[in-house]
């Protein structure tokens, strides 16, 4: 089991609400695309975040890229700078600013996939005396996934859960 702890610094993202994959892929790509008020394309960045809030409620995220139309190929750190989203299920956000329990786990991502690393990564937390953090301790969690969203090699995801400092 490969297990890592990452301190996230802050980052911007695009987000929406969703019920399946193909919704969050297209109107996220969209946005990076062009599809956003002022037509900046922006680069686009890995892992597509998936968060499962414990009630249901799924939430797709991508970091927003570094800006494609830019001169110096501006950095996109800066939320006040972007261009508001066209689709109205698209929304920006901030995130980061948190430590993270990581483990890395292959295959597609189910509930049963992601259930098992959860509850993995949250036995080893549990071993070291680590506590989860916020929403995490009710339930809450997030899959980071890599690579092409259609392929035949090996995916790589991971299960992401806050912590306490």
């Amino acid at each position: 089991m490969l297990l890592r702890r990452r301190l996230y610094d802050v980052y911007p993202v695009i987000e929406m609400d969703y019920e399946r994959r193909e919704q969050g892929y297209l109107a996220l790509g969209s946005y990076q695309d062009g599809a956003n008020e002022t037509g900046s394309k922006f680069g686009f960045t890995q892992p597509v975040v998936m968060c499962y809030h414990p009630e249901g409620r799924k939430v797709m995220q991508m970091m927003v890229g570094t800006n494609k139309g830019s001169p110096a190929a501006s950095s996109s750190s800066n939320i006040t700078s972007l261009p508001a989203p066209t689709d109205p299920d698209v929304r920006l956000g901030v995130y980061g600013g948190e430590l993270v329990a990581v483990l890395y786990f292959d295959g597609y991502i189910t509930p049963q996939t992601a259930e098992v690393a959860r509850r993995k990564l949250i036995k080893a937390l549990q071993a070291d005396g680590i506590a989860l953090a916020g929403p995490e301790s009710a339930g809450f969690f997030r899959v980071g996934q890599y690579g092409a969203v259609h392929t035949l090699e090996q995916r790589v995801n991971e299960m992401l859960l806050r912590v306490n400092v």
